[in-house]
């Protein structure tokens, strides 16, 4: 309710400057003859925006009805206050509408926002070097997944990947390592880095690791899952101090900022960002989306 009230006041405020060609008014001038009254009903009514303002009265006292409510409250701000609240209060489902609207303006600006952010990154979403590679490797259709191994909702939808690699032999999976649930999920992100740069079998490592249900993600676990992999224990400790160990995890870092990524598991498909552990037959879709669009090319 709370909510509903401050868009109220908000659009109370605002709307006469932002809203125009929408709503009549009418400024009286004395004249020796009283105008008729605008009919109420003209509230609500829209005008062409290229239609001149309406005059009415003789040629020496004119009447000039503003076209649109912006140019209303530039004469008499109060006025159009008063109109759009007696509007609201007349029919309050004018503000669900608004809001929905409202809902509907900003779902598609961060929408294309985002299409535009992963044109903007695609070299650094779908090619990177430096980011975990499972399923074919020359896979023609990409799926890039931002994962935490402490995540329990990963934990969940890494079961659907799993099923969709190997059920589609041309998707690859680009993991990009996000740690956002502490210094365990971080310490577990380092050592998969290292591991990665020795060449170690990143779809068994990280197989294991979303596995795992006994005991949370750490640097100590998975070090002994890169050791059960074959890891040399010392050559591990080298890698880790590598100065540019932290590069993959921080260039994760920024671009879920920029694609407004908070949580994770978090996928981006062709030009889509899907939030969560969405099933695979969601995946499947989006998949086949991405598909259908590079075959129209």
């Amino acid at each position: 309710m709370r909510t509903v009230l401050v868009v109220a006041v908000t659009l109370l405020i605002a709307l006469p400057a932002a809203v125009g060609g929408v709503l009549w008014w009418t400024e009286r001038v004395e004249t020796s003859a009283e105008l008729p009254e605008l009919d109420a009903q003209l509230v609500g009514q829209s005008i062409a925006a290229e239609a001149p303002p309406l005059e009415l009265g003789s040629s020496d006292s004119l009447t000039v009805v503003p076209r649109s409510l912006s140019e209303l409250a530039g004469q008499d701000r109060e006025g159009a206050v008063a109109l759009v609240r007696q509007a609201l209060l007349d029919d309050p489902t004018i503000l669900e509408e608004a809001i929905a609207a409202l809902e509907t303006l900003r779902a598609d600006e961060e929408t294309q926002q985002v299409v535009q952010t992963i044109a903007d990154n695609a070299g650094l979403l779908f090619d990177d070097v430096n980011a975990s590679v499972i399923g074919n490797p020359n896979g023609t259709i990409t799926l890039v997944e931002f994962l935490d191994y402490n995540c329990g909702f990963c934990k969940r939808a890494h079961d659907d990947v799993m099923r969709l690699i190997a059920e589609n032999p041309d998707v690859r999976v680009v993991i990009k390592d996000f740690p956002v649930l502490g210094p365990g999920s971080l310490e577990a992100a380092q050592v998969a880095v290292a591991y990665r740069s020795m060449g170690g079998d990143m779809t068994m490592f990280i197989d294991a690791m979303m596995r795992e249900q006994d005991e949370p993600a750490s640097g100590d676990l998975a070090r002994r899952v890169a050791s059960d992999l074959g890891a040399d224990a010392n050559a591990l400790t080298a890698a880790m101090e590598s100065p540019t160990l932290m590069e993959p995890i921080a260039e994760a870092y920024a671009l879920a900022e920029q694609l407004g990524i908070r949580g994770t598991p978090a996928f981006i498909v062709g030009e889509e960002r899907i939030m969560g552990a969405v099933g695979f037959d969601r995946l499947t879709q989006a998949l086949q989306v991405e598909r259908d669009r590079l075959a129209a090319r």
